[in-house]
């Protein structure tokens, strides 16, 4: 659910500072969203160009309603993401504005482009019906462990949480409608600036429509499975101000960064150990915050993020070297299990991958 740094090629302009730099290739990538759909049209049209004339002639009405509907629903996509970015001003406020200023529109890296489809099918993942199921896979579990470690309601707003790489946030939300006070971290501005519009801007069930499949051309069944649309949210989200006992917070930086110095009951590590450059560095912060007889839960694969990558430091341990790192920081590990879960999949798709993860639950003794 984390992402490494969201970082390309710098904008033109002398003494800006390093973050609004960041937010202004974030949104140059959204932004060029539209132009990138053109460009996929266009390839699209060239390639029926090539078919057989007799072929041509069988699809030609249905490659021209493809062709357009394509280009509505790109258009729509796009005008998502132009919500999103401009929304995100609420959050981080001066350093948007300056973004704004010093923005020349261009074509990001494909790193970039990348991360743009991604974040658009993490709004399926974690806030439409159609992410049910992987949702249901890691996230659940979680949810009924704690649940029933801390089974009287009443009291789980003492109950602190933190959900470290926590994407679009609907974990740490879910924990939150369960009566936990829950801190969200993520460092990714592609998920704050997409959860902050989810969590603050969306105020009631299936408000907006989204696109994401359109550009699934591999190990398609039907050109009409691309077009098909997902809602979100899908369901009536906690209202920033209410009654309750217990609190929900997101914290925007580097998780080794803002734990520091921090104490959690619970820390819920979900789809975020991978992230690590050092993952001795998380397993040391994640005991140091925790007090003895904490809860640190856990799930995911360890499709170590920063692997090979030119000037990254990366260690990649196997997940049996991890867990004796875990014990031997004074962790006791009450369940270990395996859980099948697929991630961001097409469900249409003729490629279904899937992810056996690690979940452990543990708690924290002396060392």
């Amino acid at each position: 659910m984390a992402h490494p740094t969201d970082h390309e090629e710098p904008a033109e302009g002398s003494g800006v500072d390093d973050e609004t730099r960041a937010i202004e290739e974030v949104i140059n990538a959204f932004g060029f969203y539209g132009k990138f759909g053109t460009e996929k049209i266009l390839k699209t049209i060239q390639q029926m160009k090539l078919y057989p004339a007799d072929f041509q002639a069988l699809v030609a009405n249905k490659n021209k309603e493809f062709v357009t509907s394509m280009r509505e629903k790109i258009d729509h996509n796009h005008s998502i993401l132009k919500m999103i970015a401009n929304n995100a001003a609420e959050m981080i406020g001066e350093n948007h504005t300056k973004a704004l200023r010093m923005h020349q529109s261009r074509r990001p890296s494909g790193e970039f482009l990348s991360k743009v489809i991604s974040t658009i099918r993490q709004i399926c993942r974690e806030w439409s019906s159609e992410g049910a199921p992987e949702r249901e896979a890691t996230f659940q579990p979680i949810i009924e462990e704690l649940n029933s470690k801390f089974s009287n309601p009443e009291d789980r707003h003492e109950v602190r949480i933190l959900t470290p790489g926590c994407g679009l946030g609907r974990l740490a939300h879910d924990l939150v409608t369960e009566g936990y006070t829950v801190q969200g971290n993520e460092f990714s501005y592609f998920m704050l600036f997409t959860s902050y519009f989810i969590l603050n801007c969306c105020k009631e069930p299936d408000q907006f429509t989204i696109y994401p499949f359109l550009f699934d051309k591999s190990n398609c069944w039907d050109s009409e499975d691309r077009l098909r649309a997902v809602t979100f949210p899908d369901k009536s989200l906690v209202p920033t101000m209410s009654s309750r006992l217990n609190s929900f917070s997101m914290c925007a930086g580097d998780f080794l960064e803002i734990i520091r110095g921090s104490e959690f009951d619970v820390i819920v590590s979900a789809w975020f150990l991978d992230t690590a450059h050092d993952v001795f560095k998380y397993i040391d912060a994640i005991y140091d915050a925790l007090p003895i007889g904490g809860i640190w839960i856990n799930v995911g694969p360890l499709t170590w993020h920063y692997e090979d990558m030119i000037g990254e430091t990366s260690i990649e341990l196997p997940y049996s070297d991890v867990m004796l790192r875990v014990r031997q920081k004074g962790f006791e590990v009450i369940t270990e299990k395996e859980i099948d879960s697929k991630y961001t999949v097409n469900r249409r798709s003729m490629l279904q991958s899937q992810f056996k993860c690690a979940y452990f639950y543990a708690r924290k003794g002396p060392q």
